[in-house]
């Protein structure tokens, strides 16, 4: 369950995968390198020779041209893929990693054989030298447009996320929730195998093919391991304050303390010491916010 935990804390969030994330993603860069270029004269700009400053800027539009291109074709196979797959911090970094070792390369190719004064790039220790030399100057380059861009993107979401449950908590009425006393968990077979006060119960994990209850056993916390699905779970359970906030997670409203916006999404704080926190996965964040909405304001 830790790896679970651990791989959720590290995913990247939302909107630095979407469509208009991506996109905006590549227009500061794309900007701030033309700006950038044309002010501090990166990339070993010595070799393209005594030319005018219109000259200068136009070669800049071109290099910035090749990088755009190469991040478009990357921001695309990375929208595609996210749509499938979790992209880790990890996996973001090492993504990163190809994109400017591809404008490098690119770079290398065009310093080489289409700019003049390159009669010092002649052999293979020179060309692999010069490669890293621009793979040093596109990751500074690209860096602090990158950072302005994740900046923006997180202040954007949290507005989203903001007016997104302030729309909640308007256009729905307080719904009292239906709250049976005791619980009866069941295990795969329909057999009851633990039955407890529904206010003991802190919240439920998902581990392989079995079921982690964490409930309160006087000033500890206790755990029942039952050999059943979160879904089946889920659906047994679907009057009482328990709710399925992830593909890994439901807790108890009831412990629910506060619902706040994280780093990579939404979270639950529980008002249990030390402080536990329950993720919110994008497929339940809408209903999530919704139930708790309701019940906080029924209660």
């Amino acid at each position: 369950m830790r790896l679970i935990e651990f791989q959720q804390q590290n995913e990247i969030p939302e909107y630095l995968r979407t469509k208009s994330g991506l996109a905006s993603q590549i227009i500061f860069e794309a900007v701030f390198a033309v700006i950038f270029i044309n002010i501090y004269k990166p990339f070993t700009s010595e070799i393209w020779g005594n030319i005018t400053s219109l000259e200068y800027f136009l070669w800049s539009l071109g290099i910035v041209f090749i990088g755009a291109v190469v991040l478009v074709v990357s921001k695309t196979i990375m929208f595609f893929y996210a749509k499938k797959h979790r992209i880790f911090y990890w996996v973001y970094a090492v993504w990163t990693f190809i994109d400017l070792s591809a404008m490098a390369g690119f770079y290398t190719l065009i310093a080489k054989y289409a700019m003049p004064n390159t009669s010092h790039i002649s052999d293979g220790t020179e060309m692999v030298n010069f490669f890293w030399s621009t793979f040093s100057s596109a990751f500074f380059v690209l860096l602090i447009p990158a950072m302005i861009a994740w900046l923006y993107l997180a202040f954007s979401q949290k507005k989203i996320d903001l007016q997104k449950l302030q729309n909640l908590l308007r256009e729905n009425p307080s719904v009292a929730i239906d709250q049976p006393s005791v619980l009866h968990f069941k295990d795969e077979k329909g057999e009851v195998k633990f039955s407890i006060k529904s206010e003991y119960v802190i919240w439920i994990e998902a581990a392989d093919n079995y079921v982690v209850i964490k409930y309160q056993n006087q000033e500890k916390i206790s755990e029942f391991v039952l050999r059943n699905s979160l879904k089946h779970l889920a659906d047994d359970l679907k009057k009482s304050t328990l709710f399925r906030c992830h593909r890994s997670f439901m807790v108890n409203f009831d412990h629910a303390v506060a619902l706040r916006k994280g780093q990579d999404g939404l979270i639950i704080e529980l008002d249990i010491q030390p402080v536990k926190s329950i993720p919110v996965s994008k497929t339940y964040k809408e209903d999530a916010s919704r139930a708790f909405m309701q019940y906080t304001t029924s209660k």
